[in-house]
């Protein structure tokens, strides 16, 4: 009897500690996600509009929006009419020419109509003095970047 009553208040007391939810995980996601923003992040106005005549110089794009967060440049152009048919050579030579202007930077370039409209959004909202701010707008960019190809 006296066995059972151990063994049954064992198995509660694992069952419980079981189930509940750890606290250390949700450090470990804080300091994880603490990385990305250590040095605030900063837009680099002077870069764009560099990278933005750079990218004009190319025959055959209709608009252009670049964005520039610490080392990570990222370019959208749309292409129409005729000029479609040679959209991946476009997209290959921005590339080039950004790449050849700022080696040190991480640049994508796309000419996907929704991430142009997204990265317009972004470039037209005046940057934050906030730091928290500041890091959300890096998150955005982030997450616009993984949808870029290159």
């Amino acid at each position: 009897m006296r066995a059972t009553f151990v063994v049954l208040t064992l198995a509660f007391a694992l069952t419980v500690t079981g189930c509940t939810k750890q606290s250390g995980t949700e450090t470990k996601q804080k300091t994880q996600a603490e990385p990305l923003c250590m040095p605030v992040p900063v837009r680099h106005y002077q870069w764009e509009e560099q990278a933005r005549s750079i990218t004009a110089s190319v025959k055959g794009i209709d608009k252009i929006v670049v964005v520039q967060i610490d080392k990570e440049l990222d370019v959208a152009i749309q292409v129409t009419n005729f000029n479609r048919f040679k959209l991946e050579s476009i997209q290959k030579e921005v590339g080039k020419k950004l790449k050849e202007s700022f080696p040190d930077a991480n640049i994508h370039v796309t000419a996907d109509k929704r991430l142009i409209k997204d990265l317009q959004r972004l470039s037209d909202e005046p940057w934050p003095t906030d730091v928290k701010a500041a890091c959300q707008k890096k998150k955005s960019l982030k997450e616009l970047e993984k949808k870029m190809k290159g």
